[in-house]
């Protein structure tokens, strides 16, 4: 199960390719994970 930083940096890592290839501004994490609540189940929500 990943923490909450790796999926941050995993989310900054990200965040160009998406910025140049679909125009996207801005992520955000919502849910479970953003709760710091997450379990072995848990998938992880991003907006967009």
């Amino acid at each position: 199960m990943r923490t909450l930083a790796e999926i941050q940096q995993i989310l900054r890592n990200y965040q160009p390719e998406l910025k140049s290839k679909y125009g996207i501004e801005r992520l955000a994490l919502f849910g479970s994970y953003a709760r710091q609540e997450q379990t072995e189940e848990s998938d992880i929500d991003i907006m967009l």
